[in-house]
């Protein structure tokens, strides 16, 4: 519960504390109290937990959700990319013990498809894949 709704541009969901007569929201990011730490000093910071999103909900969408959240001073955007490679991939061994997983993308029935998270993971132009993938243009400026 937070005293003010912040960190991200979802509607939070409210509620109110009676014994401390207080308006509370649940927490929709915790980037806002992460950076707090980072500015006081703390160079490393991160935080596993639940988010609360007051958002429609479908079957592919769920306003609950769990986050892994960090933020790391004077690192970069290929420092993050190799720290988030492995972790994904460490946890993946330590849960399944390999690092090929089979997933069912298409429903039971049909055959599985094989996701490897062997480290390094391949990467990718952004703006050039989706150009390639979907058929596109995008202005360069």
């Amino acid at each position: 519960m937070n005293l003010i709704a912040g960190g991200a541009a979802a509607r939070p969901f409210v509620t109110h504390h009676n014994e401390l007569n207080l308006r509370l929201y649940m927490r929709i990011a915790p980037e806002l109290y992460l950076k707090e730490l980072v500015g006081g000093g703390i160079d490393r910071v991160y935080e596993i937990g639940n988010q609360f999103r007051n958002e429609g909900i479908d079957l592919t969408h769920n306003p609950e959700l769990t986050t892994c959240e960090f933020y790391m001073v004077f690192a970069d955007y290929s420092d993050l990319m190799e720290l988030t490679e492995q972790l994904v991939s460490s946890m993946v061994k330590e849960l399944t013990g390999g690092y090929i997983v089979k997933y069912h993308a298409n429903g039971l029935h049909k055959d599985p498809i094989e996701i490897d998270f062997t480290l390094c993971f391949r990467r990718i132009d952004m703006i050039e894949e989706l150009e390639r993938n979907g058929n596109l243009s995008i202005p360069k400026d």
